[in-house]
This record gives structure tokens, sequence and C-alpha cells, in this order.
């Protein structure tokens, strides 16, 4: 499909990839970028999903944008082959990817004594590896038409330890330090670079927290989707939604740094914990 994205709206006729679509923060942000204009190609394992949000995308999107250009693409991000057949799917289809957003992550919570390697290599594989796979596959297109952002969905677990959430948190610091250099080296070429920490955010990911529970209220998807086109528009590197959760990252080291922060999240969960555990009574 031979099309050419606007001089000056970066959504209008763009071809942006999403991973991770398929429900939460991919779904509303996909449907947010259809609404505005852009070409999107919705990426994530579960097919049936994908093909709801394929079909919001159609709703949402202007007239001008023809009906059926929105597709889904099933895939599983955890490997390099994958990543690499997800852009050259795009490519062949459309000949370029004008935006990527990669929010495709996966959670670890629980005791750390019982984490096994293979755990943390997993969401090493989603949370960080894939966003770079995606990114350098797509970066050689962008920096020869001199236009394009990438957008990495992280975590304010990469700013502030949770307890229960160390590898989880490790991969979206990782993915920070990545995108943060990413916005250097590239700094001139007409290629934006923008890391996203979203707070609370009502998504399947709570689904497994198990034990260690969730910190109350939880902002709905929509609130990180607009601010992924908010950071396209304005070529940001760096944003916090809900804004207020920005102050965290700030605060954390006045407090005392991991130890007395990690320590003090720690407690408030093993006492949740202990709690639930006398409701329920023995056994």
């Amino acid at each position: 499909m031979g099309l050419r994205p606007h001089s000056t709206d970066p959504f209008r006729d763009a071809v942006a990839v999403v991973t991770g679509a398929s429900s939460g923060i991919g779904a509303a942000t996909a449907k947010e970028l259809a609404r505005r204009g852009a070409i999107v190609v919705a990426v994530a394992r579960r097919a049936d999903r994908l093909g709801e949000v394929v079909r919001a995308c159609e709703r949402m999107a202007p007239r001008a944008v023809p009906h059926g250009s929105h597709l889904g693409h099933p895939a599983d991000v955890a490997s390099r082959e994958a990543c690499e057949e997800v852009v050259a799917f795009v490519l062949e289809r459309f000949g370029r990817v004008d935006i990527l957003v990669n929010n495709a992550g996966v959670s670890l919570h629980g005791d750390i004594t019982s984490v096994l390697p293979q755990d943390v290599e997993r969401v090493m594989a989603v949370n960080f590896f894939a966003p770079v796979y995606l990114t350098l596959a797509v970066l050689p297109g962008m920096v020869e038409r001199g236009r394009g952002s990438v957008v990495n969905i992280g975590s304010v677990a990469a700013v502030v330890p949770n307890a229960g959430e160390a590898a989880y948190g490790a991969s979206k610091a990782g993915l920070a330090r990545w995108s943060h250099g990413l916005s250097v080296e590239l700094h001139g070429t007409g290629v934006h670079v923008g890391m996203l920490h979203p707070g609370p955010i009502d998504t399947d990911m709570w689904d497994t927290v198990g034990e260690i529970g969730h910190p109350g209220k939880l902002y709905r998807p929509e609130v990180v989707a607009r601010g992924v086109t908010h950071m396209i528009e304005r070529r940001q590197v760096q944003l916090t939604v809900p804004r207020r959760f920005g102050g965290v990252g700030v605060l954390y080291p006045l407090l005392g740094g991991p130890v007395r922060w990690g320590l003090r999240r720690y407690d408030k969960a093993a006492r949740a914990q202990a709690e639930r555990r006398a409701a329920r009574g023995p056994g």
C-alpha cells in the first residue's frame, strides 16, 4: 500500500506498530493512534482479541483512512526472530514504519527465593530485548527518511523498587537507560525516542500479582494512550502518567534509597500478606 505520511501531522497516514495490543495499554494506544489518523498494525499473542482491537480501530479511524487498512498480526515477541518477522511483515505490506510503540510486557511477582532463572530470562526477553530488536529493525528506515518515533512503555517500578518485582523493575530500568541513550545518539536525525512510565494502570498484569496485592487505585489505560500521542507530538524523551507519580522518582533517594524505601514497601506487603492468610484461617 503506497501511503504517504503528511508533512506536518505525525499521525495522519503514519504506519504505527503497537505491541501487546490485544488488551490494556496496547489496545487503548492502538485505538488512539487510529483515531488520530494512523494506520495501525496491532501485534500480540492473542489473535482473537486482536480482531476486536482492529475492528475498534476501523470504527474510530477518520473517513480519510481506507477501510481495511488496520491489521492484526499475531506474534510472541519474546524471540529475536519473531521481532524481525513482525517488522518484515509491516515493511512488505506498507513499505515503512513511522511509529513504533513497544508496549508488550510480562510481570513477575512473588518471593525472590522462588523465582527461577528462566522466569527472569522471559521477563528480560519480552520487556527489554523485544523493544531492542524491534527498534533496531525499524531504525535504518527511520533515519534514512529523517523522521519517525519510538515510544517505549516502562513503569514507575523502573525508578522505585517494589516488593516482589526485582526482575520486572530491572527490565524496565534497562529499557529506560536504552531509550535515553538512543535519544542522545539519534539527536539531529529527525528520529524521536521516548520513554513513558505509567503508574498503576488497570490491565491484565494485575491478574498475576498474587499475594503482594496492588497499590489501590488503578487508572484507565486511556491515560497512557493519550500520553503516547502527547510524547510523539511534542517529541518528549520522558513522561510519567498520571503526572503525580513523576515526583516519586525524585523523592526516592531523599527517603533513604533502596534499603529504607524497599524495606518499607516490603514490610507493608508482608503485613498485608499475613493479614490475608490469617483471614483465610488454617489450611
